[in-house]
């Protein structure tokens, strides 16, 4: 599925046949291998010289969700606005639909929706009024733009709350209506930067639950995150990029398995009461699990053990967490 994965990063690589072949498991024949995004050796330096992007090569399919993860600086948007024909790239190519991004944005444009970080609704109109005018904008009919208005917002759960104040609206609700307003193009390519940032849990759920349906109909989406929890529920794959380079390019359970990462044991401390750090242990084998789990028993210590998550994944990757910038 994935080819030409940056050579040059000690981890970024293809994704073995059969690794393939266990993508693809529960998607639809329809949307099956259908390649909707092609980057290959992309690169993009600013002028004096600061290089956003080096070598970055993957393809994304159709009906996927496709992570973007890095630390703040690390280039996930830029890469987002050049696939979205927004920005031109230094090196390398990358295609949308079939259409190259410099030589033939105009055929890719009709056909992709872009919802930035900074996207906030007008607190003061309706819903309804936000997608109908939107469709207005979009060379609809009044008419037609009815007609898609409703479909739009049923379709996204907004339908029932078209006539409050956006004002009034949770979290999780204004972000659908942000995205019901770039789906009114009826787009083949959804590209969201930051979706949910700033939402409370349940938002974000509602948020992540609107997206898997659009994925469901065809929509393919490529989404940047700094919750590594939310690429780890949504993403079918996923591309970590630091300082501009690949640093690994595949599945999240491919990312904790490359990386070594396994359950973790937790180990309060031997006061018992909080006053002294844990200790945290990563034990290879049931024998040694079994050790530790007698050793709590016999000192009277809680033992806690955690799954591997991404975020353990991550760490050992880029050599420390999201939150931190490249410099």
């Amino acid at each position: 599925m994935f080819q030409g994965a940056n050579r040059s990063s000690p981890t970024g690589r293809q994704l073995s046949h059969a690794s393939a072949q266990k993508a693809q498991v529960g998607r639809s024949s329809s949307t099956r291998l259908v390649e909707v995004v092609r980057v290959e050796g992309l690169g993009k330096t600013y002028p004096g010289g600061t290089k956003a992007l080096e070598d970055v090569s993957f393809s994304i399919d159709k009906g996927e969700i496709f992570c973007l993860l890095g630390r703040n600086g690390a280039g996930k948007t830029t890469l987002l606005r050049i696939l979205a024909t927004q920005l031109r790239p230094t090196l390398g190519r990358a295609s949308v639909l079939g259409h190259d991004v410099l030589a033939d944005p105009k055929s890719i444009r009709p056909h992709i929706a872009v919802v930035p970080q900074e996207a906030r609704p007008q607190m003061l109109l309706s819903p309804y009024d936000h997608v109908f005018y939107m469709c207005l904008i979009r060379g609809r009919t009044r008419a037609d733009a009815r007609e898609r208005t409703r479909k739009v917002m049923d379709e996204l759960g907004l339908w029932e709350h078209r006539d409050k104040l956006a004002a009034d609206l949770s979290g999780g609700l204004r972000q659908r209506l942000i995205i019901a307003m770039a789906m009114v193009a009826d787009p083949e390519v959804l590209f969201l930067d930051e979706p949910t940032i700033g939402l409370d849990p349940l938002g974000r759920r509602s948020v992540w639950s609107m997206l898997r349906a659009l994925t469901k109909k065809g929509v393919t989406i490529l989404l940047t995150t700094h919750y590594l929890d939310e690429a780890e529920i949504l993403a079918d794959h996923l591309l970590i990029v630091d300082k501009g380079r690949t640093v690994f390019l595949g599945t999240v359970e491919e990312a904790k398995g490359d990386t070594g990462v396994g359950m973790r044991v937790i180990i309060e401390s031997a006061a018992g009461n909080g006053a002294g750090p844990p200790e945290v242990l990563e034990p290879r084998s049931a024998e040694e699990i079994l050790s530790i789990v007698e050793r709590g028993l016999r000192e009277r210590r809680k033992v806690t053990f955690k799954p591997a998550s991404l975020e353990d994944a991550f760490i050992k990757i880029v050599g420390g967490s999201i939150e931190s910038e490249n410099t």
